[in-house]
């Protein structure tokens, strides 16, 4: 709040020494704000970091890798079925892989959807995936073995 009226302020400056506070009101608008040596080099931090996070999800094809805090362990899986469907815009094709992994006594089956860059896998292939300790369904393919 910037007070125009001479009168006006003056009578704001004496209302705010006797409450002992330092009043903004009281501030030149030219003193505070953009011309503040923060304000310049926040756009700037904010850049940068923004241009670090998208370079990293890049790097990642985009997907969010897991936590940090989440414990992984790796295993073998196997194809068990493989779907072939048209890509975007009817070119090229892309693999719907179904895949069975074994975790301590318990057999999970799921369903991945793979990129149009990796080759026609067959079924029997292992792939190498990376699965959450604490949720065997949350996993990631981090390769196909032979």
């Amino acid at each position: 709040m910037y007070v125009k009226s001479r009168v006006s302020r003056e009578v704001h400056a004496r209302f705010c020494e006797r409450l002992g506070l330092k009043c903004a009101g009281l501030l030149d608008p030219r003193d505070v704000g953009l011309n503040s040596k923060m304000a310049k080099q926040n756009p700037w931090i904010i850049g940068i970091l923004g241009f670090g996070v998208f370079l990293y999800l890049a790097w990642n094809n985009f997907e969010i890798p897991f936590a940090p805090w989440t414990k992984t362990a790796e295993a073998k899986a196997v194809i068990i079925e493989n779907a072939l469907g048209y890509g975007p815009k009817g070119m090229g094709y892309t693999q719907i892989i179904t895949i069975s992994y074994q975790v301590d006594d318990s057999v999970y089956v799921q369903k991945k959807k793979l990129s149009q860059r990796i080759d026609k896998k067959e079924i029997g292939s292992k792939v190498l995936i990376e699965y959450a300790v604490k949720d065997p369904g949350n996993f990631d393919i981090k390769g196909f073995l032979k």
